[in-house]
């Protein structure tokens, strides 16, 4: 068998998008950096959608991608220590085709020392009080910099950099000094109160970079260095970030069934999950401080000063595997509590509805992820939830329904052809392809659809993979209409999970998890043959765009795949008395004239055409903060909508928060609260009227 038809065979026992490989028992990743690495590499070579070519080009882009994955900035590494490490630029293609792996640990050890140096070098930069009386300028566009030749333009750079967060919070340290008439600190007091602050948080961003540098995290932060060349959302992921990854994509993890909060410093017991391992055991209450963490038959790892993910990370693992904390009670005592952990859900990752009455009741659907279940007993589905929620809204009569997909990042491409069967009977709905064959042309088939009236759908920027194919459909179909900033994100690849540990590439333990390959296999096309990837999908109603100030779309990436069509497949679109296209004409002309959205796209424009360059004389520097804070002041004001809605939940909803735990009627309540004023929400409301006054007329 070639090594192609061994990965394709791989390949055709995979589940569609993220497949859930059964957890190993160990990671030896460390211990099999040359078979990890060489694997990967060829994995990439033969299976990615687009392969590259393995020469002394590719060598030197590997070289620089690798070096800005550790000092973006370049803060940190001198001119001398790239001049070392060139030697190794036109050798990494040789690297990855089967040489013993050595660049990344050589530049580790360097950048090892660097960091230690830096944290000498921040105590004695702030040691001496700022003056922003002169006329300097912090650049934060740091792409174009050169590496610093010596330790004293190091130092320097370090000093423009300090100062400039110095400033950044003295000026808010004076703002609130003005505003308190009880404080007696002198402007001196105030300037060293800020350095203070400012020497922590950089502290704790060298520690972090530190834990980045240990064998395992080097290696993984080298090999992304890497897969991101071939396209931005092929990964290499360590065991246990795997398994972080599932959890969020599935919205099922296994843990303790215990809300984490920060207690001035320290980790602790928040809120206990009703009906999870903590609240059962009777040993756990909230307030209860978390000392120590020790995994079944592993030492207690002492979690003081570990950030909170991290903690995070050691409560949670495999199902059924026991944990054992060591808390600190409420009256100074300390006690061992031993929990297994039981599947517990990510509520805030599930699609949940609300109904929203003024002149008319509609239906509105909270879709925040594509999960699956990957095959978990103890999984959802968004698609069936979906199906729960549609019905729930047809029983309280709703007129028409709102789908809100903003910022939802994807997930499974399976769960999306599923619930576009909910409102398309029967039909082509998404094409895929890889770079050489006959596309594959997904269709649903059902004897009805379980929702046929009006439908808008409200995307954003932020609206990805899964979710511009659910957007794409609904469009092309004209099966409703589209409401959102210029274009969603633009991510139209798909990627799947491939173990590194395959026994048949020479790993002969199948209980050792070397970590697994996501890559890139094919793209995604919507059934009139235009891809998605790049370009996403274009609104039928434009809104502003909020995050484009930011630049975070996949057309900012500059590794991302192209854009391109095939040929279109046959469809007929559902909207025979054209009721979509006189809505979308109405709602364009009513926003044209609408002085809230043509003000906030002005002041969105005016955030993305700043130059990154800030003064550092306090009269100058709060000038400019001013300026960037009435713009934001009048953004965040804007996108609150002037009337609230009349929001409410669901009477199914309503019943069930009766036996929920308080944080989670909080929550709800806070999310009702926000619905009432979102600004971009009540804009699809009022297309929605348009849409059933012209579906009236019709």
């Amino acid at each position: 068998m070639s090594m192609r038809s061994g990965y394709q065979l791989v390949f055709c026992t995979c589940l569609m998008l993220a497949a859930a490989p059964s957890f190993a028992q160990k990671s030896k990743v460390t211990e099999n950096v040359d078979l990890v690495f060489h694997n990967t590499a060829d994995m990439l070579q033969h299976i990615h959608y687009a392969p590259k070519t393995l020469d002394d080009k590719f060598s030197q882009q590997v070289f620089k991608s690798y070096l800005e994955q550790l000092d973006k900035d370049k803060r940190f590494f001198l001119h001398e220590d790239i001049q070392q490490f060139k030697k190794y630029e036109r050798q990494l293609d040789d690297e990855m085709k089967g040489k013993v792996v050595q660049f990344y640990k050589v530049v580790n050890k360097t950048f090892v020392q660097r960091l230690k140096e830096s944290e000498t070098m921040l105590d004695e930069l702030m040691k001496q009080p700022f003056k922003f009386t002169t006329p300097e300028v912090y650049n934060s566009n740091t792409d174009k910099l050169d590496y610093c030749k010596n330790t004293d333009d190091l130092k320097s750079r370090w000093r423009n950099y300090l100062k400039f967060q110095v400033l950044s919070n003295y000026e808010d340290l004076l703002d609130i000094n003005t505003r308190d008439t009880a404080s007696k600190l002198t402007d001196v007091q105030l300037e060293e109160k800020a350095r203070q602050t400012i020497l922590r948080i950089e502290k704790r961003f060298i520690e972090n970079l530190k834990k980045l540098t240990t064998d395992e995290e080097a290696f993984n932060t080298y090999v992304n260095s890497i897969t991101n060349l071939y396209d931005p959302h092929s990964n290499y992921f360590l065991p246990v970030d795997r398994r972080e990854f599932q959890e969020s994509l599935s919205g099922v993890y296994y843990g303790i069934g215990a809300l984490l909060s920060d207690m001035k410093g320290m980790i602790g017991i928040g809120e206990l999950m009703i009906g999870g391992p903590a609240w059962k055991s009777g040993l756990v209450e909230k307030g209860d401080v978390i000392v120590k963490v020790a995994q079944q038959g592993g030492k207690p790892v002492d979690v003081a000063g570990m950030a909170m993910s991290d903690v995070i990370k050691l409560t949670r693992g495999q199902q059924g595997t026991a944990v054992t904390i060591t808390f600190r009670k409420t009256d100074g005592s300390l006690k061992d509590v031993t929990l297994k952990r039981e599947a517990l859900q990510l509520d805030d990752t599930f699609v949940k509805s609300a109904i929203i009455e003024d002149s008319v009741k509609l239906g509105y659907i909270s879709f925040p992820k594509f999960y699956t279940d990957f095959g978990d007993a103890n999984g959802r589905s968004c698609a069936a939830d979906m199906a729960r929620e549609l019905a729930r809204l047809q029983q309280e009569n709703v007129k028409g329904i709102i789908i809100d997909i903003r910022d939802n990042i994807g997930g499974s491409l399976g769960e999306v052809i599923n619930m576009l069967g909910l409102f398309i009977k029967e039909g082509p709905v998404v094409q895929v392809k890889g770079p050489s064959g006959e596309p594959y042309v997904s269709r649903v088939r059902g004897k009805a659809a379980l929702y046929e009236g009006p439908l808008v759908v409200l995307v954003n920027e932020m609206s990805a993979s899964a979710a511009e194919i659910f957007a794409g459909a609904i469009q092309d179909y004209h099966r409703g209409i589209i409401v959102g900033s210029s274009s969603t994100y633009g991510k139209g690849s798909v990627q799947r999970p491939f173990g590194i540990g395959d026994t048949r590439m020479g790993n002969s333990d199948p209980n050792t998890d070397l970590g697994t390959l996501h890559v890139t296999l094919q793209k995604y096309y919507r059934i009139t043959g235009a891809a998605t990837q790049l370009k996403g999908v274009a609104p039928d109603v434009l809104l502003p765009g909020i995050y484009e100030p930011y630049k975070m779309q996949e057309k900012n990436n500059p590794t991302a795949l192209a854009w391109d069509t095939i040929q279109a497949v046959p469809f007929a679109q559902l909207d025979e008395q054209g009721v979509i296209n006189k809505t979308v004409a109405l709602a364009g002309q009513r926003m044209q004239q609408d002085t809230v959205l043509i003000s906030l796209t002005k002041n969105l424009r005016w955030m993305q055409n700043r130059n990154g360059i800030y003064p550092l004389q306090l009269d100058k520097y709060r000038d400019d903060e001013k300026a960037v804070q009435n713009k934001v002041s009048a953004i965040r004001k804007q996108l609150v909508s002037a009337k609230p809605m009349g929001v409410k939940n669901t009477t199914d909803m309503e019943e069930s928060l009766k036996s929920k735990e308080q944080f989670k009627n909080d929550s709800n309540k806070a999310w009702i609260g926000s619905l009432k004023r979102d600004l971009f929400l009540s804009e699809a409301v009022y297309v929605m009227y348009d849409y059933l006054k012209q579906a009236t007329n019709s």
